[in-house]
């Protein structure tokens, strides 16, 4: 990044940085969006296999601001990125087990945005808390003082005219480098910093292709035996390079239409089988798997599309479990029950035929789904409810669920990610964030 930007940049070898996987704590941690793996999959056990009737044991509660930001946990700790309406966003970081607030560090971001309130989930570090703010703003703090030692603006070097949504990807940090996401077409898909200066390390020779506002989180995928960052826009899939941003393959998935389109959830690869990429999106795009494959020639791959259906996900990603994708295929077109083709639906992996889905009976909003222990949990945008879920490709299989937070409002809209680590549940909707205690020990 340029020098006019920095706002508050101590000099970098001043700071120690713990980096990538050395930096989370523990394998049980959440320490970015989407959980140490990118995909809403956690790696616990042992949790309880189902709930009381009035729900797990809640640990604790707080009042917090209107929003779509997930929480990130690390080191006993939950990190939040808050907001207060149209004056400022605010890190708040809370004590997992008691729910204390330990401490908080709020900046000034004046301004509107449609769906209001804060966006992304922060990603934490030994050290920092990296931070991306609603109105664009970038931030590094520092865990020990609670000040930044870095921050701009993105949209000082990449203008967003016309983005009534405001900026909503999140921060990643990957192999040393914080991976941000500009957001509209003509403007690089991805570009990364250094997380110990927020300098512009490169910026990827793919465009942004679509005519509308992307709001996609990179993601670190392998596929076809290569890592790399899987990034997307409304019409694309871009596979770049770690090191370098070039990019390695690129894959048209949908056509470009008119009207507003919000491009969101991330690719998702069938655990052992890196070749299959499912991806998914709303506005009607529906879903499609890719088999992408190396070809004869060094750097050369072959993608061919296997097959493509009508129901997409429009917020968050679907799970794979077991030769099936389980997906919250809500989007615009039947959210809140418009038409029956809604709700949570089971797809199966090697054909794309849709083995059922919930329409209305829960509709579930935009809410989120994470897997955990060979269970899903399904969070209810619209009611408030918790499902805890059986994958079972034959029918709908409720385990058990309970009330976790009661709306405040109509249309209440909460889609944040859901978390599970070091054995808690953290939801939230626009009023309340909460933590209930899923170790088994908790009810004996």
């Amino acid at each position: 990044m340029s020098d006019r930007l920095l706002r508050c940049c101590l000099a970098a070898a001043s700071l120690t940085l713990g980096l990538g996987a050395a930096g989370w704590s523990g394998a049980a941690d959440w320490p970015n969006h989407l959980g140490p793996t990118q995909d809403a999959v956690s790696s616990e056990t042992g949790l309880l296999t189902s709930w009381p009737e009035a729900g797990p044991p809640e640990q604790w509660r707080h009042d917090i601001g209107i929003g779509f930001a997930g929480v990130a946990v690390a080191d006993g700790k939950v990190f939040l990125n808050d907001r207060q309406p149209n004056t400022a966003d605010i890190l708040r970081v809370f004590d997992l087990d008691s729910g204390e607030e330990l401490w908080q560090y709020k900046y000034e971001a004046r301004g509107r945005v449609n769906f209001p309130g804060s966006r992304s989930t922060p990603t934490v570090t030994d050290t920092h808390v990296y931070l991306t703010g609603a109105l664009g703003h970038v931030t590094a703090v520092n865990r020990k003082t609670h000040e930044p030692d870095w921050a701009y603006n993105i949209y000082d070097d990449y203008p967003t005219p016309g983005n009534v949504f405001g900026y909503s990807p999140s921060p990643m940090l990957v192999d040393g480098l914080l991976l941000l996401s500009p957001t509209v077409e003509g403007q690089p898909v991805t570009i990364a910093v250094d997380p110990k200066t927020g300098e512009k390390v490169w910026e990827s020779e793919a465009p942004i292709a679509a005519t509308a506002h992307s709001h996609h989180t990179p993601v670190v995928r392998t596929i076809a035996g290569v890592r790399a960052i899987a990034a997307r826009d409304r019409t694309h899939i871009y596979f770049l390079d770690i090191k370098t941003g070039k990019t390695i393959w690129k894959h048209e998935v949908y056509e470009v239409r008119g009207g507003p389109h919000v491009t969101i959830p991330p690719i998702t690869v069938m655990p052992g089988q890196d070749k299959h990429v499912f991806v998914s999106n709303g506005y009607e795009d529906g879903s499609l798997m890719l088999e992408v494959t190396a070809g004869e020639a060094e750097g050369q791959f072959n993608i061919k599309e296997l097959y493509r259906i009508r129901p997409g996900g429009q917020v968050h990603p679907p799970l794979y479990h077991d030769g099936h994708f389980y997906m919250n295929m809500n989007e615009n077109a039947n959210l809140r029950g418009r038409n029956p083709d809604g709700g949570l639906a089971c797809i199966e992996a090697k054909t794309g035929e849709l083995k059922w889905h919930t329409k209305n009976d829960p509709n579930l909003n935009h809410g989120a789904i994470t897997l955990v222990d060979g269970r899903i949990i399904a969070f209810d945008g619209n009611s408030g409810e918790v499902l805890l879920i059986k994958p079972n490709p034959e029918k709908f299989e409720v385990i058990s669920k309970f009330l976790a937070i009661t709306p405040k409002r109509s249309g209440n809209n909460a889609w944040s990610p859901i978390v599970v680590s070091n054995g808690r549940m953290i939801v939230r909707d626009h009023q309340q964030i909460v933590c209930y205690d899923l170790r088994q020990e908790a009810t004996n």
